[in-house]
């Protein structure tokens, strides 16, 4: 499929009950959402795969295209706007393709989810926690994989909401078909953390993206958890909005009033992606910087004051700091 920045999307939605063995799905309603939309999920969907560490940093621009390319080569659309997984380009693929394939469509589809649904400005990976967190120590749940390995794994995801303050957590799964044991094996890893930043998430959720017949995403919601986590949420923000400064310098950045963007252009389509000017202007020293480290006075000023990166902010930006138009 081409991605159109006019066109609307359709994904169906459903959700089982709360308890861990009740697979007995219902609708949910429809996620539906444009092209520049699809486009904002890619950009910010697992974008920040480094943590201040100039040597591993890569061509910002190009792992955007291999996202884009990525999702419209085995993405098909359906007459009515409803999405699969390109049955053509399926029976070239080998289990392990198709999984890495699922991954990333999963990903980028709970972008759009956690950021249409429910409200979040951005998610970060929990397993990058550790580089903020005062507790960092998530206790990992034990499971037998398939090949009678066993692995170690606690939720993928943390939601932001920046100007209401709230957290979610997000268990993402993505499969051919749908799999019970690995929604109850999800339902355990959401159901792992129980505050953060003394507050218990807003929503807890496995999502399973299923790319059958069509792409659907089944939710379940469990309650409690046991985990507590303590974050700076200036670390999370330089975290996750770092790479897209990065991608706006080869852009080459724009001002446009208060707000500083890129253009990328792809296949005909073309697409603004912008940040706030004033939250571009801290980060740009340190991505333009030869050692990948915060300089002195902004360590200091966001380690007194979680929140300084977002005090900066205008308030009518707050709860869109990235802007894809």
């Amino acid at each position: 499929m081409k991605i159109k920045r006019g066109d609307i999307y359709y994904i169906e939605l459903y959700l089982e009950p709360g308890k861990i063995s009740d697979h007995n799905k219902r609708s949910n309603g429809t996620l539906s959402f444009t092209g520049v939309e699809l486009m904002d999920a890619i950009v910010s969907a697992g974008m920040p795969d480094i943590y201040l560490n100039k040597a591993n940093k890569r061509n910002r621009k190009e792992e955007i295209y291999f996202k884009i390319k990525l999702f419209e080569t085995y993405v098909a659309l359906l007459p009515n706007g409803e999405l699969l997984f390109d049955p053509a380009r399926k029976v070239y693929l080998d289990s392990t393709e198709i999984g890495a394939i699922n991954y990333w469509i999963g990903m980028i589809l709970i972008t759009v989810l956690g950021k249409k649904k429910y409200g979040y400005e951005y998610m970060v990976h929990l397993s990058m926690i550790s580089n903020f967190s005062s507790h960092p120590l998530i206790k990992k749940h034990r499971f037998f994989s398939a090949n009678g390995k066993t692995t170690y794994k606690s939720p993928d995801l943390i939601a932001i909401n920046n100007s209401n303050r709230y957290y979610g957590v997000f268990e993402s799964k993505g499969y051919s078909a749908y799999d019970s044991n690995a929604m109850e094996r999800g339902y355990i890893q959401a159901k792992s953390i129980d505050r953060i930043n003394g507050k218990p998430p807003k929503n807890s959720l496995v999502v399973m993206t299923v790319t059958g017949k069509r792409i659907e995403i089944t939710e379940k919601d469990p309650e409690g958890g046991m985990e507590q986590i303590e974050v700076n949420l200036s670390f999370l923000q330089i975290y996750h909005y770092l790479p897209i400064v990065e991608l706006i310098i080869e852009l080459r950045p724009e001002k446009q009033e208060n707000w500083t963007f890129g253009s990328l252009a792809y296949e005909g389509e073309k697409y603004s992606i912008g940040i706030p000017t004033v939250m571009y202007e801290v980060l740009l020293p340190i991505a333009k910087g030869k050692e990948g480290k915060l300089p002195e006075r902004l360590l200091k000023k966001i380690s007194s004051n979680e929140t300084y990166l977002l005090d900066i902010i205008p308030d009518e930006a707050r709860q869109h700091i990235l802007y894809v138009k």
